[in-house]
């Protein structure tokens, strides 16, 4: 009986037969991916609580000590992280460890808005339980899927639309199983036992002695499976604003400005910005996709630009606080871009209420496609009120040549979309910002690809841009010309002094090729001690 075999064995019997998947649907999903496969998983294990995990790592670490042949667990949350890795795997000799079931939400305080959460807890069951709570406090919601976890994105550091956008920042108290078998907790949770909890835990995200959260987070030291996670008090009032610009050059001056509201916090949200092209991909109807691998032609995309009422540059952000606040900062913004360059535009819920009655006879008279450009801008208010939907996973398929029969748009891996993410950080000054442009530009347009650009102020000092490289993995060589443009797009910027925030599959393969660190050989040797037998996902930002 082979190793391979062996394992599987013993698997079964701490988890059960029909937790161990080699084939199936769900085998089947997790073995795809929106971009050349690299790797292919030996099975799918799905643990049902954390001591199911503690079992199967100290399983994995017995096995590894003892033999030649070294087998690795590669945990997904919900093997949605779609564009980066999705559910792909370090190496050939990957058990994906499938968290999905480890989803309690448990010890919410309705006082300070603190609420622990398990790794398999969906953006949808955190905002169905606060909705059952009253909404009191609110969650912040990605643009992905509603079933992604909460804590997957988090330890990821990917970033939403609210003041609590900067996902990392507001969980804390870690539960954490090392490669080694041992189980530890961070923050003051690593006081606390079965018989003895602590007040202090979950209030205050550093603890106390050396903080450590960190090296859990894009790492492979250990698997976190569970986490507090800290809300936000539900404003008293919340106004979404729009501010947009028919330039393409006004991005310079859109982001400096944007940078100042944001350094005197008159603007406490993340404020999202995107182009022409990734505007149009977000807003299109399928009757008007192209259904082609060739780009838009210019004369149809200013149709279209006009129909659905588009601009060069779009920010998107709201303002929460008091009545009075609110009005305040209203004004502040409104006297900053007051020059007739930009458009500045607040919808509350009202007005959207008002818009989207008139909005048939609008469209009607006018002949612009009001009513369905709504159902886009509404889409977005979810987001900025913490409510996650799907409703962007649709813009993913814009380049596919058909579109899926039963027009599900929620499988991305089963309908072939092609989909990469590249995530360049930059200063947040206008200068770096039309650098980033113009670097994304003009290697696209040698692919022929739009210049789909995405960018989002979350701190005063940076900005993290969102690239997407979407294309039909059906159509000959899409898979190699992609990941082609992919390399040109990193060697390109980090020439220019620009470094991603977040790796995608070809980044952490091709690590040492792209990338030189100081930190790397002592991040290790702290991966020798705790990982001594190599079982969790190794090939990952550089481990």
């Amino acid at each position: 009986m082979s190793k391979k075999q062996e394992l599987l064995n013993k698997l079964e019997t701490i988890i059960g037969k029909s937790n161990v998947l080699t084939n199936g649907d769900i085998f089947d999903e997790f073995s795809k991916s929106t971009m050349k496969e690299q790797t292919h998983p030996c099975a799918v294990i799905i643990p049902s609580d954390k001591n199911d995990v503690f079992q199967i790592v100290k399983l994995f670490n017995d096995v590894n000590g003892q033999s030649d042949e070294k087998f690795q667990l590669h945990p997904i949350s919900s093997g949605k992280n779609w564009g980066y890795t999705c559910s792909e795997a370090g190496s050939d000799n990957a058990f994906l460890l499938y968290l999905v079931n480890l989803n309690n939400i448990t010890e919410y305080d309705n006082t300070l808005g603190t609420v622990r959460i398990g790794a398999g807890v969906t953006q949808k069951q955190l905002y169905d339980f606060l909705k059952e709570k009253g909404l009191k406090f609110w969650m912040d919601a990605t643009g992905s899927s509603v079933d992604c976890s909460v804590l997957g994105n988090s330890l990821e550091r990917g970033f939403g639309h609210t003041p609590a956008g900067n996902h990392f920042e507001y969980i804390s108290d870690l539960d954490v199983v090392l490669g080694s078998g041992k189980a530890i907790s961070t923050g003051f949770r690593q006081f606390s036992d079965e018989t003895k909890r602590f007040a202090s835990e979950g209030i205050y995200k550093w603890g106390v002695g050396p903080y450590v959260d960190g090296i859990f987070s894009q790492s492979t030291l250990g698997i976190v499976t569970e986490a507090t996670l800290k809300l936000i008090a539900a404003p008293e009032h919340y106004l979404p604003f729009f501010i947009s610009t028919q330039k393409t050059s006004n991005i310079t001056s859109l982001i400096d400005r944007i940078r100042e509201l944001r350094e005197r916090q008159v603007i406490k949200s993340c404020v999202h910005i995107t182009n022409l092209d990734k505007s149009l991909q977000a807003a299109l109807e399928e009757s008007d996709w192209p259904l082609s691998e060739k780009a838009l032609s210019e004369e149809i995309k200013k149709r279209h630009t006009k129909a659905y009422m588009l601009n060069e540059w779009t920010a998107s952000g709201a303002l929460y606080g008091s009545i009075d606040e609110v009005e305040v900062w209203k004004k502040k913004i409104k006297r900053t871009f007051a020059n007739g360059e930009f458009k500045v535009q607040f919808i509350s819920e009202a007005k959207f209420k008002w818009l989207k009655k008139i909005a048939p006879k609008v469209s009607k008279l006018s002949g612009l496609k009001v009513d369905k450009t709504l159902d886009k801008l509404n889409s977005l208010m979810k987001l900025k009120r913490g409510e996650p939907t799907n409703d962007f996973l649709k813009s993913v398929h814009y380049k596919l040549t058909q579109l899926p029969p039963d027009n599900d748009f929620t499988k991305l891996e089963r309908n072939n979309v092609g989909l990469i993410w590249l995530a360049p950080t930059a200063p947040a000054t206008g200068r770096n910002a039309e650098k980033l442009v113009s670097i994304v530009s003009e290697v696209l347009k040698e692919f022929d690809l739009e210049s789909a650009i995405s960018m989002t102020v979350l701190t005063p000092t940076a900005i993290e841009c969102v690239i997407s490289l979407l294309y039909d993995r059906r159509s000959d060589s899409a898979d190699l010309e992609a990941e082609h443009c992919n390399n040109v797009l990193i060697s390109r910027l980090i020439d220019n002094g620009y470094l991603t925030y977040r790796f995608n599959s070809f980044q952490h393969r091709d690590y040492v090729k792209y990338y030189s660190s100081n930190l790397k050989s002592s991040i290790q040797e702290i991966k020798r001690i705790l990982d001594p037998n190599s079982v969790i996902a190794s090939g990952r930002y550089g481990l």
